[in-house]
């Protein structure tokens, strides 16, 4: 039986909504000096055609369409995005609902973080005595890789005790979730967040096990699986 689930922050723990809201302001005030006419629709176009390509670093593509491939624009136009988005930065935020799916998957399964947040999600868990539904306190920061490489799942697993073939992945993102997750032996459920929710598998190794709309809907998809 699957004893182990594996949770994505962003998306999955994390409500990254407003976060994407803000950085969607950023970007438009920062390219509106250098393309005329950029607005919000220029730019979740610019995020919907990254994602549809399966661009790796969303923001970075954005800004870089809009540099004339010039280096030295890009690096000086990220510059402005990052002065301007560090003040602004909202503080994390967990998805509603949440703290029920904890509670309800730490009564059958070790739960534990796979994703690219580090000690802030932590104090933000501990904050709201959630910490506790976790097998351990282990985060990005404890190690030297992060996805998409799949021995960051192989290396999380073996300082938690568990194996691959027992655990599902759970996460927003094709790339970074499900396809390194499926490499190692997980099973994968996906669930159809944020900016991500739109990308579509692109061969029939990518498709994850189970696709949902929401969190609460993780407890039942973890359950209807079986190991690999």
């Amino acid at each position: 039986m699957i004893d182990t689930v594996l949770l994505d922050a962003g998306g999955v723990i994390l409500d990254e909504s407003e976060y994407e809201r803000i950085r969607a302001e950023v970007a438009v005030e920062t390219l509106s000096s250098i393309v005329s006419g950029y607005d919000l629709d220029s730019y979740w176009a610019d995020v919907h055609y990254a994602v549809k390509c399966y661009v790796p670093r969303v923001y970075q593509y954005v800004l870089w369409q809009h540099c004339g491939e010039s280096l030295e624009t890009f690096e000086r136009v990220r510059t402005e995005y990052d002065a301007a988005w560090k003040p602004r930065e909202p503080a994390l935020t967990l998805m509603a609902g949440i703290d029920r799916v904890l509670e309800d998957l730490a009564a059958d399964f070790g739960v534990i973080i796979a994703g690219q947040y580090g000690s802030n999600l932590l104090n933000l868990l501990e904050e709201h005595d959630l910490l506790r539904f976790f097998l351990n306190a282990l985060t990005q920061d404890d190690f030297g890789i992060t996805k998409p490489d799949p021995q960051y799942y192989q290396q999380i697993l073996a300082r938690s005790g568990r194996s691959a073939r027992r655990s599902v992945m759970i996460g927003d993102r094709i790339d970074k979730d499900v396809v390194p997750a499926k490499t190692i032996g997980m099973r994968t459920v996906r669930i159809r967040t944020g900016i991500h929710a739109e990308q579509r598998p692109r061969i029939p190794d990518e498709v994850p096990d189970v696709e949902i709309a929401s969190v609460a809907e993780i407890p039942d998809a973890v359950r209807s699986l079986t190991p690999a």
